[in-house]
């Protein structure tokens, strides 16, 4: 994951950004017809191909994939090694493939003079682009590279591949791929011409063989049928029993073992809107029964709903549009409250339309932490079968207005309200704060504030692919305590257990531990005030400790265009931090930061692809910039970093580069817990785990550096807080 990566990743895909044009119209063609073609597997090495050479394939756009060999191709030879590899479909046509390989996995290089302790770790990247605009009929032409640059070059190879399938009726299908490569192997291992031929005579059997530049290779392979596994998943197993190279191979017997998921259809994501009017649509189709799926989750009926008025119970999910109320009164309305707040929303409050033609409802999502579209679906879907009054639904995040949403229908109930008294909220302190005029006939039914929640989750500090370790880590428990006060303002601290589970470089005293070890104990207290502004403007306001600081102030203030193409967010904090040190004797040290990041991001929605610059001074004085390319699929994000920052003022810290490959994950229930027991536990709506390089020039020290390019940013920030993890 070097600096050749950085030049061929943005190559490819500002050639795709080009063919495309941008358009709101491009629909990703997703679909391939496996029935023709040869099913493609991936190889031994960090690519999608046969064992040791690559094919045209890819792997397919909305992909994960998972590889492990027993074998590694350093650049004298074969050699027997654990060699784990994890792969994305990151853009139709472009396949990103992370690697680790190594000899043992615990043997610290520096120490360890055991024979066995010998050989390679290595921590690489590969990537592939099937170029555009050749028609499939015709064949498929591929481009790409491993171990791309860097200190320590172990396999590094390029290559241009071509693969034409051929259907051969009753007698199963054909590939041939033929193309050149390059390398600074002993041998010509991928050097000069390569080729292969994969024969699949059944669904489940490959036999191929290859000539990889260097010796000819040949073997069978095994694929799961399509329906022994859910649909899109794959497991094959690759067994090379036969190569003509008996010099620099350790063995020519070698396996590997693969495992293709899904992470989503690559489908363009749907606005709020969009996510409601499907819910409402088929809300008002769906005539099936009182448990619907419609596409987030099951609506049903609340367990414990108890003195709900008839006349909004019996618009259930199995009652047609037809039966729906053709008036509705204030006891419908009372009714109706008190069913969603059953069903576990909060903080709801109704109230007529300017026009006096409908309702305002507003909620607030605790449930359907994941996606908070899903929320809207289920509120969406609820006011059709239950209201079936034109809505304007407003979405709520501690307290704030975050999302509007249109409900309307051809058909409409009638209201019959004819005098408005208002409620109050029954908290006397809110009821202080509103300085509306609006006249609420339900106010912040089931109160989202005063309700204590706890965020468990597991947190990770890890090293991979060093000299001291394949896989370095230390696990311990988060506990995450919120409480909402009133709009916008909340309290915010954070708990680290004890250790739950280390390796032996994380044992207390250990060089690794005491540089990255997470410490027991509260390391953040902070108290958060946001506003929403007028013209697409939020701004959040941080007060406390963090950062193992003691005296922090955090002001983070974000614009975001109306169809949320682009958004610009300015990031300023003023942090204190107390040190001790030791000279002769013991003392204190204080030294005090000043941080100013701009940062620009640019959704392409078509592809579900953000891409974010961010410039300025960071955390700890350093200055410079970051590009984060972030990948969406379904729940799952992936994210490719680059930053260069320098320390002007430290000549002992000269300007350095970084390259990350991260994934960020919701690691909770599809449905979160209610809070009627007046507090909630729940899993983390986004758990991130990077693996990180520095970029140096072959030769150079690529040594563990820490304190670049460190951003003030916290868990509670404007986008995971409010705006569903910048979805919106």
């Amino acid at each position: 994951m070097k600096k050749a990566l950085i030049t061929l990743l943005l190559g490819s895909t500002c050639t795709l950004s080009t063919g495309i044009h941008a358009s709101d119209d491009f629909v990703v063609d997703n679909a391939e017809p496996t029935n023709k073609r040869v099913m493609h597997t991936f190889s031994m090495q960090g690519y999608t191909g046969v064992f040791n050479t690559p094919n045209a394939d890819v792997i397919k756009y909305g992909d994960g994939l998972f590889s492990y060999s027993d074998n590694f191709y350093i650049r004298r030879e074969l050699i027997s090694a654990s060699d784990m590899k994890f792969g994305v479909g990151l853009m139709p046509g472009l396949e990103l493939v992370g690697r680790l390989a190594t000899r043992k996995w615990h043997c610290n290089l520096y120490t360890d003079t055991r024979p066995e302790c010998s050989g390679p770790r290595d921590l690489s990247a590969s990537i592939k682009y099937t170029l555009p605009l050749i028609p499939e009929d015709w064949f498929k032409v591929a481009i790409g590279g491993q171990d791309l640059g860097g200190a320590a070059v172990n396999s590094q190879a390029f290559y241009a591949v071509a693969s034409k399938d051929f259907d051969l009726d009753q007698f199963g299908l054909l590939k041939v791929s033929a193309g050149v490569a390059t390398s600074d192997y002993v041998s010509d291992y991928m050097n000069g011409a390569i080729a292969s031929v994969e024969y699949q005579p059944f669904e489940f059997l490959q036999i191929a063989t290859e000539h990889d530049g260097h010796a000819l290779n040949a073997g069978f392979k095994f694929i799961t049928p399509e329906q022994w596994l859910p649909e899109g998943w794959q497991v094959s197993a690759a067994l090379q029993l036969f190569s003509t190279e008996s010099e620099l191979n350790e063995k020519n017997k070698w396996f590997s073992l693969n495992m293709n998921v899904p992470l989503s259809d690559g489908a363009r994501r749907k606005t709020s809107q969009q996510t409601a009017n499907d819910a409402l649509n088929d809300a008002q189709s769906n005539n099936s029964s009182t448990v619907t799926n419609h596409g987030f989750v099951k609506v049903t009926t609340p367990e414990h709903a108890t003195n709900i008025d008839d006349s909004v119970l019996r618009q259930s999910t199995n009652a047609p549009a037809s039966l729906a109320l053709s008036t509705v009164t204030r006891e419908n309305i009372d009714a109706f409250a008190e069913y969603v707040t059953e069903y576990g929303f909060e903080s709801v409050s109704i109230r007529l339309a300017d026009n006096n033609a409908g309702l305002v409802i507003q909620f607030e999502n605790n449930l359907y932490n994941r996606n908070e579209d899903q929320a809207i679906a289920v509120m969406s879907r609820l006011i059709t079968e239950r209201l079936h009054v034109n809505t304007q639904l407003q979405l709520l995040n501690f307290g704030l207005v975050v999302k509007n949403i249109e409900l309307e229908y051809a058909q409409p109930a009638i209201l019959s309200i004819d005098n408005v008294v208002p409620t109050a909220p029954d908290n006397i302190l809110l009821d202080w704060l509103d300085f509306s005029d609006k006249k609420w006939l339900v106010n912040n039914a089931s109160s989202a504030y005063f309700v204590p929640r706890i965020t468990v989750a597991p947190a990770i500090s890890s090293l991979v692919g060093t000299e001291y370790g394949s896989f370095d880590f230390q696990l311990l428990a988060s506990l995450n305590y919120q409480m909402s006060l009133w709009p916008g303002a909340v309290i915010d601290v954070r708990y680290m257990s004890d250790t739950l589970l280390n390796t032996d470089d994380f044992e207390e005293g250990q060089y690794i531990s005491n540089r990255f070890s997470i410490p027991e104990g509260v390391n953040r207290k902070l108290f958060h005030q946001a506003f929403v502004l007028p013209y697409n403007i939020s701004t959040q306001f941080s007060f406390g400790e963090a950062f193992n600081m003691t005296d922090v102030m955090i002001n983070e203030t974000r614009f975001q265009t109306d169809d949320g193409a682009h958004r610009v967010t300015l990031l300023a904090g003023e942090l204190t931090e107390t040190v001790t040190l030791k000279r002769i004797f013991y003392y204190t040290q204080v030294n005090k930061y000043e941080p100013r990041l701009l940062k620009y991001r640019y959704r392409f929605a078509p592809l579900n692809w953000d891409i974010e610059v961010t410039a300025g001074e960071f955390l700890q004085g350093d200055t410079g910039f970051k590009v984060k390319s972030s990948h969406w699929f379904g729940d799952t994000q992936i994210n490719i970093n680059y930053r260069r920052t320098d320390f002007k003022e430290d000549r002992n810290r000269e300007e350095t580069e970084f390259v990350s490959l991260g994934i960020s994950i919701p690691l909770n229930l599809n449905r979160s817990m209610r809070s009627n027991y007046g507090f909630q536990v729940k899993g983390i709506e986004q758990w991130s785990y990077n693996v990180e390089t520095v970029l140096t020039t072959p030769g150079n020290p690529n040594s563990l550096t820490t304190g670049f390019g460190q951003e003030p940013s916290l868990y509670h920030n404007l986008n995971q807080a409010y705006y569903n993890r910048d979805r919106h």
